[in-house]
């Protein structure tokens, strides 16, 4: 095992029970939910990766923005396991970011931040909805959230008495003895969730129900529901009858209107229309909005569950409890990625990688960027492996801050961080360091593009820029191909002869730096462009014919780094197709400015290497491998460290 990176804690879901409490999370919870509703929060709906056979990979990203200090960012990454019985198994992580460095500092259990959050997110709309005199909790559901739920509503209610139901007589009578030694509070079992609802002040439905289990009829007049099972558009634990005749709170408008089945289901047969739902849950806490309005007036509150529920949360565990002094999950830090994961090992695993993307052997979804303060940005990359035959690779997500103003005060503008999932439990099995990876394994891809397409004595190597990627291609592609010099090309020269004289030494290969870009790419076989550019610093007219160009430094939609004419100049091959016609930033602006059209990306690098497209069809032909990387790279790369440990 890997040593944590500095300052990394790590909360088992242990330690998230002992450290974090009902009274802190509902405290940062209520925060979390009045920042999310005054524009202090970005978000994105959550995404969802199918795992086959009841099994999915769900991942939610967002971040605290615009305050007086940078706040956190990260994502929520956990795995759903239906079994069948319509129990579901949770397992996953946190991980949370420092937003003035972008630095990953902390990885909480998911699923115990999940019960203790998503509790003490309806503890806080109880006590803005119910009324004062709410003292008889209902629960329906006998799981560890009704039992989380128990705990966080007795922390803001005086309850007298606690009321459970259970499709199992014998589970609930169990339950309700454990309720009323957790609470202390006189807890009774019923045999119908209209018994167990009939004259509670406050109700709780926390199923699995995909149906309502729950009749607007059933509920008398003041109560208070919480609908907390249902997490997705399909699913639904209260009846229209009750959704319309309530006042209908929600913790996040845009996600309910998108996922909230109850809503959905009753909009849909026409009752109601999106004015129905009357104010998000921080809107009444900040007082925008009112919330119960009479006492006799039935009030609802939709919780869907949000990531800055969860990094409130776990911001609190790493500001206030105790860190862990050892990791309970095998974390690979950049050192250790550095030693074991050399070119040699990563450029065959690369080629693997993308040859199995191409044929749809894997699955990924498209980068998602979250923007933050300053400039900064948060990505966000989902994918899984297939495996073989039997499909058991593993699947994760790198997570990744993109902090460009990091290099001037010496530290790395890439930060984050690759976990990884087992495929047939659905546990998270370890972590890696993802900007070592990052580097090792965009070096690898070009590599791997270069030995595809670039001609088979080709010798001389041009970088531009001469940054962490610079140092990496060079390694990479002396690999693919017996190098005979290197020129260097970067905007601040002194920095540029340093590298070079640095490249010299440690390639033995004669290296110099270059007065312009012109000059270092003139009579080059093979060019790599590594750099932050916003706008071009390549030129078609340039490239000497029968050059291979990787276009690497720009990975969004935006910033470019060649000019139209090499784009149109040249065969034009993708890391993937789907992803360079999203975000392939030079592709995008020759196609915009109408020069091209989407035929112009002629293959995929994976369909080259399976023999499934052509390459290089001529000595003289310029060739061009726009990469963007992809996570089948980093988790083909990041897997085999894990698996030795």
């Amino acid at each position: 095992m890997g040593f944590a990176p500095s300052g990394l804690a790590v909360f088992d879901a242990a330690a998230v029970r002992a450290g974090l409490g009902y009274g802190a999370a509902i405290s940062a919870v209520r925060q979390a939910m009045v920042d999310l509703s005054t524009g202090r929060v970005r978000q994105q709906l959550r995404s969802f990766i199918s795992l086959g056979a009841g099994r999915t990979f769900a991942i939610m990203p967002a971040a605290f923005v615009g305050a007086d200090r940078p706040g956190y960012f990260g994502a929520k990454l956990v795995s759903v396991y239906n079994d069948g019985h319509g129990r579901k198994a949770h397992e996953g992580l946190v991980v949370l970011f420092d937003g003035a460095s972008g630095r990953p500092v902390c990885l909480a259990d998911a699923a115990e931040v999940t019960a203790i959050r998503t509790a003490a997110a309806s503890a806080v709309a109880t006590d803005a909805l119910a009324r004062p005199d709410a003292d008889t909790l209902a629960l329906v559901g006998i799981g560890r959230q009704a039992l989380a739920h128990a705990l966080a509503l007795a922390s803001i209610r005086t309850l007298r008495h606690i009321r459970v139901w259970g499709r199992d007589p014998a589970k609930t009578q169990a339950f309700a003895a454990q309720v009323q030694a957790a609470t202390g509070i006189d807890t009774q079992a019923h045999d119908s969730v209209q018994r167990v609802v009939a004259g509670a002040a406050i109700v709780c439905t926390v199923t699995a129900a995909a149906d309502p289990i729950l009749r607007g009829d059933w509920i008398a007049p003041g109560t208070h529901v919480n609908v907390v099972g249902s997490s997705g558009p399909a699913q639904a634990e209260i009846d229209t009858d009750l959704v319309a005749a309530s006042r209908f709170i929600v913790d996040h408008r845009e996600h309910v209107l998108v996922h909230g089945g109850e809503f959905l289901r009753a909009k849909a047969a026409g009752i109601l229309g999106d004015d129905h739902i009357a104010a998000e849950i921080g809107e009444v806490l900040v007082g925008r909005a009112p919330g119960r309005q009479s006492a006799e007036q039935i009030t609802v509150y939709k919780s869907l569950g949000h990531a800055v529920q969860d990094l409130a949360a776990t911001a609190w565990l790493y500001e206030n409890a105790r860190h862990p002094a050892v990791s309970p999950l095998p974390i690979i830090d950049g050192h250790a990625v550095a030693e074991r994961l050399g070119y040699d090992t990563c450029i065959p695993l690369v080629r693997q990688a993308m040859t199995a993307l191409s044929k749809g052997e894997t699955q990924q979804l498209p980068r998602s960027v979250l923007p933050l303060d300053h400039g900064h940005m948060f990505g966000v990359m989902p994918g899984a492996l297939n495996g073989g035959p039997s499909g058991g690779g593993p699947f994760g997500a790198k997570l990744v801050a993109v902090f460009p103003d990091n290099f001037d005060k010496g530290l790395p503008s890439h930060q984050g961080v690759i976990v990884l999932f087992d495929r047939d439990s659905g546990r998270p099995v370890g972590v890696v360091d993802g900007g070592e990876v990052t580097a090792i394994r965009t070096a690898a891809a070009s590599a791997v593009a270069t030995d595809a397409l670039a001609r088979p004595e080709a010798s001389t190597l041009a970088l531009l820029g001469y940054g962490e990627q610079a140092l990496t291609h060079a390694h990479a592609i002396a690999r693919v191909r017996r190098l005979s010099r290197i020129t260097v090309w970067g905007r601040a020269p002194d920095r540029a002869a340093a590298f070079a004289a640095r490249l010299a030494k440690e390639l033995d290969l004669p290296v110099r730096a270059a007065a312009s870009a012109q000059e270092a790419v003139v009579d080059a076989d093979i060019v790599c462009t590594v750099t932050a550019a916003k706008e071009p610093i390549l030129h078609g007219a340039w490239v000497a014919p029968g050059a291979h160009v990787n276009v690497v430094g720009s990975s969004i939609a935006g910033p470019v780094e060649v000019d139209h004419d090499l784009v149109i100049r040249s065969r034009f091959i993708a890391d993937c197709r789907e992803h360079v016609l999203r975000q392939g930033a030079e592709f995008l602006r020759a196609k915009a400015a109408g020069l091209i059209g989407d035929a112009h990306v002629v293959a995929e690098i994976g369909e080259v290497l399976a023999g499934h497209a052509e390459g290089r069809q001529s000595a003289e032909q310029v060739t061009l491998y726009k990469s963007l990387g992809h996570v089948v790279q980093d988790l083909a790369a990041a897997w085999p460290l894990l698996k030795k440990d």
